[in-house]
């Protein structure tokens, strides 16, 4: 497994405020890191609509 840190770029949906969600995440693969990260996106931030492509770094191997 490696640690990625991964950056959404995007809006809140109601207010219209540009945000970035960092995240550190365990995962077998860039791919799997990526769709957890948006999972938790998803999960704790509702109103977060994606409009740029993720930024996405391997930490550690």
């Amino acid at each position: 497994m490696a640690k990625f840190s991964i950056m959404l770029f995007g809006i809140d949906s109601y207010t219209k405020n540009k945000m970035q969600l960092p995240y550190k995440l365990d995962a077998k693969s860039s791919d799997a890191a990526l769709r957890e990260a948006r999972m938790c996106a998803m999960t704790f931030y509702p109103r977060f609509s994606e409009t740029e492509k993720p930024d996405v770094e391997v930490v550690k191997r």
